[in-house]
This record gives C-alpha cells, sequence and structure tokens, in this order.
C-alpha cells in the first residue's frame, strides 16, 4: 500500500509544489503588507490566497479523478492493474494520496490564515472587529465565531470536497464499466454524480435543516456526515472495480 501512496503522490507533487509557489508569494505579500499597515496591499493579498485555497484544493481533487480515469481507460492501467494488488488496495491509495492531500492542504490553509487573523489583531489591535469581520465572511452574520469554530467550519468545508472526489471517482469508474460501451456514457456518469450530489444534499438538509448553525458539536456531527459518505462511496467505488472493471 505504501509503494501505492507514493507512485500516486508522484503523479501530482509538480502540481501541488505549484499551488505551494503561489501561497509562499502571497503569504509574503500579506506579511509586507501587514507590516507597513498598507490596506491595498492586505486586499491584494487576501485575495490572492483565498482564491489559492480555493483553487488548489480544486485542482488537487479534480486532478486525482483525472488520474483515476486515465489509469482506467488508457494503456498505462496494465502497469498498475497487473500488480499483484487488488482493486481495493489500488482505490484506497488513490483515495488515501487523494482525499489526504486536501485534507492536509486544507489544514495547512486553515491554520495560515488563523496565524494571519491572529497577526492582523495584533497590528490593529482591534481583535473584536477582526472576528466580527471573519463572522461575516464564515456565517454571512455578526455571530460569535472563534477560531476553534473558525478552523472546525473549515475543516467540515474540506470534508464536504473529500466526499465530492470519492463520488467523482465512483462516476469514473460506472462510465468505465457499467456504462462501457454506450455512446454517452461520459455524459450519463456525469449526471449520474449531479443526481446523487443532489440526493445527499437533500438527505443533509433533511437531517440538519436549511440553516446552518457554527456550533462546535453541529460541525463535528457534520464531518462525520461527510466521513461516512467518503467511506461508503470508496466501498461501492472498489467493489465495482473489482467486479466489473475489465483493463
Amino acid at each position: 500500500m505504501g509503494a501505492l501512496i507514493k507512485y500516486e503522490f508522484r503523479k501530482s507533487w509538480k502540481m501541488k509544489g505549484l499551488v505551494l509557489c503561489f501561497t509562499a508569494f502571497f503569504e509574503l505579500l500579506f506579511l509586507f503588507g501587514a507590516w507597513k499597515l498598507s490596506d491595498d496591499l492586505l486586499a491584494a493579498s487576501i485575495t490572492g490566497l483565498v482564491l489559492t485555497t480555493i483553487c488548489g484544493l480544486f485542482l488537487i481533487g479534480v486532478y486525482g479523478i483525472h488520474v483515476l480515469s486515465k489509469d482506467i481507460n488508457t494503456k498505462q492501467s496494465y502497469m498498475l492493474f497487473m500488480t499483484p494488488n487488488n482493486s481495493y488496495k489500488i482505490l484506497g491509495a488513490k483515495v488515501i494520496e487523494n482525499c489526504g492531500s486536501v485534507l492536509i492542504s486544507g489544514i495547512f490553509f486553515t491554520v495560515l490564515a488563523i496565524l494571519d487573523i491572529m497577526l492582523l489583531t495584533i497590528r490593529y489591535e482591534d481583535f473584536k472587529g477582526v472576528m466580527e469581520l471573519l463572522s461575516v465572511v464564515v456565517t454571512g452574520d455578526v455571530a460569535t465565531l472563534n477560531y476553534q469554530t473558525f478552523g472546525m467550519a473549515c475543516f467540515d468545508g474540506v470534508m464536504s470536497w473529500v466526499y465530492l472526489i470519492c463520488l467523482g471517482f465512483l462516476a469514473v469508474v460506472l462510465c468505465a464499466t457499467v456504462l462501457k460501451g454506450n455512446k454517452f456514457n461520459g455524459l450519463l456518469s456525469f449526471v449520474a454524480f449531479l443526481v446523487i450530489s443532489v440526493v445527499v444534499n437533500n438527505i443533509h438538509d433533511a437531517i440538519y435543516g436549511d440553516l446552518y448553525i457554527y456550533s462546535m458539536s453541529r460541525l463535528v456531527s457534520n464531518i462525520g456526515f461527510y466521513a461516512l459518505l467518503t467511506l461508503v462511496f470508496y466501498l461501492i467505488t472498489a467493489w465495482i472495480m473489482d467486479n466489473k472493471l475489465s483493463v
């Protein structure tokens, strides 16, 4: 399993390095802006950091789905699937590497955001004002928010993205197995992805309601919901690969 995870990591390290370079550039710009108390530099750097975080997590997840599609639809699949590893291990390595990268990146960006917020409160000597602004950004309202709930809210967002990645894996495998030979297999698998995501979203709203409350217990429960879905979709996808995939 360890060798498979290393193999998956080597496929994407350049893209992750590029995301890290952009992060370092905007973080240096942020630190310079905080040192000079320049609102223009701070606005530009914060915008850059937010976009880098969103785009970086998106690219890591989508790239993993792309790699799986390439592995099971091109000749290079023989290199992977002819090894003495079953589909559960092969897919497990992909899930661990890709979702693990998203989780680690999410934690990294969350910690970086908290440290930057702390720096701003020190420089501007206005902890209450900064936290109120943060509450508006995260919850859409001036709510009670602290570093713990902010961190858990970010982790919650990352876990929801991890679940979507595993759902994307399922869509790719359906396209290459159950829908193989169908002229519109790509479109049908994408429609299946959308339908399942809508159903899951409706189930989520039925359990938690439309109004999201940023309490610690609510966040922990929500994270558990997405973690369970991630496991379920992994097991379903691996079973289909093991029984239906022909390479």
